[in-house]
C-alpha cells in the first residue's frame, strides 16, 4: 500500500501505533541504558523485529512511533537545563529503527515529542522524567530545543523514503493542563502556540515529507489550525463516545484532510474503521501494537478488515 494523505489519492490508509518498545529509551542514551537504546539492546531490537515483521504480513504499511517522548533520553542539557545537541547514541539508534522499518516495507511516522515534557519532574534512579516545560514556555528554551535538537533530526532525515510524515508532538492540549499553574489560559495557549509553530517552520525548512500534529480530539482545534499542516490527525477513544467518531470531518471546518491518528475502545475495530471512512477520515491508526490491555492491542480485525475492502475493488 501507497501511504498518502492526499484527498484524491481514493484509498483509506490503515496503520498502526508501536508506539514505543519502551517509553522514551528507544532512542538515545540515559542513566538507565548508558549505550544507547535500540541500536545497543538486542532484546528491544528483536522485539521490534517481530513487530515490523507482522505488519508486513498482514499489509500494514505506516507505524508511528514516539521518538524522544519527555526528553529521558537522547538530549544534551547545559547547567541551564537548555538542549546542546542530541548524544551520540540518537542516530544510530533511529538508524536502526529505519533499518528495521525498510526490510519490512513499513514507512514510518515519527512523533518527534510527547506532552509529558510538561510533566511535573520526577528522579528515578538519576533519570529526569518530564520537568521540562521550560522548553516550551519560554523563547529561550523553544529555540534551543528546535535548533540543536529537532533540526537535526530533521535535517539528516528529512529526504529519507522510510519516514511518511512529521508528527511534531503528541497531544499537545494536556500540557495546557499541566502548566495551569504557571499562566492564565491565554498564556498558555500563546506559548505552546508559538512552539508548535516554530517546529512546523523547521520542518518546512529542513524537510520534505508532510507535517502534522497528533491532536488528543477534536475540542481543541485552534490550536493548531492556524499552523499550516500538511494534514490534521486526531485521536479517538471510546470514551469520548461513538457521536465523536460519526461527526463528519467536513463539520470540523478544517482546511486539509484528517486522520485518527490514535483509536482504541471496546467496539470492533470493523465498526470504527467503517465509520471512521463514512464520516470522511482518510486513515486511521490504531492504538497501539505492544499494548496488552482490553481496549487496545493489535486485532486480528483489522487484518480482516484490509482484506474485505481488497476483495472489493
Amino acid at each position: 500500500m501507497v501511504v498518502s494523505f492526499n484527498s484524491h489519492a481514493g484509498s483509506f490508509v490503515v496503520g498502526a501505533n508501536l508506539p514505543w518498545v519502551g517509553y522514551g529509551i528507544d532512542f538515545g542514551a540515559s542513566n538507565w541504558f548508558p549505550q544507547g537504546g535500540l541500536s545497543a539492546q538486542p532484546s528491544a531490537r528483536e522485539r521490534l523485529e517481530q513487530t515490523l515483521a507482522a505488519l508486513e504480513r498482514d499489509g500494514i504499511s505506516l507505524l508511528r512511533v514516539f521518538m524522544l517522548c519527555d526528553g529521558r533520553s537522547g538530549i544534551r542539557f547545559d547547567n541551564d537545563r537548555l538542549p546542546i545537541g542530541l548524544d551520540d547514541s540518537f542516530f544510530p539508534d533511529v538508524d536502526a529503527l529505519l533499518r528495521a522499518a525498510r526490510r519490512h516495507h513499513v514507512r514510518v511516522m515519527p512523533a518527534l515529542l510527547d506532552f509529558h515534557l510538561c510533566s511535573p519532574l520526577q528522579m528515578v534512579n538519576g533519570v529526569q522524567l518530564g520537568g521540562r516545560s521550560h522548553l516550551i514556555a519560554g523563547q529561550e528554551g523553544r529555540t534551543a530545543l528546535i535548533d540543536h535538537v529537532l533540526k537535526p533530526i530533521l535535517e539528516r532525515y528529512g529526504d529519507d523514503e522510510s519516514v511518511a510524515a512529521w508528527d511534531v508532538m503528541n497531544e499537545p492540549e494536556w500540557c495546557l493542563r499541566k502548566l495551569r499553574a504557571l499562566w492564565r489560559a491565554a498564556d498558555r495557549v500563546d506559548a505552546l502556540q508559538r512552539f508548535l509553530r516554530e517546529a512546523v517552520e523547521c520542518v518546512r525548512a529542513s524537510a520534505r515529507q508532510p507535517v502534522t500534529v497528533g491532536c488528543a480530539g477534536t475540542w481543541h482545534l485552534d490550536l493548531v489550525r492556524p499552523l499550516g499542516l500538511d494534514f490534521y490527525q486526531v485521536h479517538w477513544y471510546e470514551r469520548f463516545g461513538w457521536p465523536a467518531l460519526e461527526r463528519p470531518v467536513a463539520d470540523l471546518g478544517l482546511d486539509r484532510p484528517v486522520i485518527l491518528g490514535e483509536f482504541s475502545g471496546v467496539r470492533s475495530p470493523w465498526d470504527v474503521l467503517d465509520t471512521a471512512r463514512r464520516a470522511g477520515y482518510l486513515g486511521a491508526l490504531v492504538w497501539s501494537l505492544l499494548s496488552e490491555d482490553v481496549e487496545s492491542g493489535y486485532p486480528a480485525d483489522i487484518v480482516e478488515w484490509l482484506r474485505a475492502q481488497t476483495e472489493q475493488q
